[in-house]
């Protein structure tokens, strides 16, 4: 099942400034390796620099997909919290996991 998420990314011309756009993404969940916060993209919402309509309280995450090999970085609208409960993303006591101690 993919579930849709709103991307933030530019509009990959090289300049000097960026801007911004919002578009629809699906992921598969199955295939999500890490989620976490983007600052960086939060500080400059806050400044009203991304773009136009988003809620300075906007919060940000940067979710890495595998593609075998490598990953693929893609910055979502959304709290890593949120993110992880809309993907669903359980923890199952029966994998392994890193003890931290």
């Amino acid at each position: 099942m993919l579930v849709k998420f709103t991307e933030i990314c530019t509009n990959g011309a090289v300049t000097t400034q960026q801007d911004f756009m919002l578009r629809e993404i699906f992921v598969n969940p199955e295939h999500v390796i890490m989620i976490r916060e983007e600052r960086r993209l939060q500080e400059l919402n806050e400044r009203g620099m991304l773009a136009a309509g988003l809620n300075p309280n906007h919060r940000f995450s940067k979710v890495t997909i595998n593609r075998g090999q490598a990953g693929t970085d893609i910055v979502v609208v959304g709290a890593p919290d949120t993110i992880k409960a809309e993907l669903n993303i359980q923890s199952d006591p029966k994998k392994k996991q890193i003890l931290r101690g």
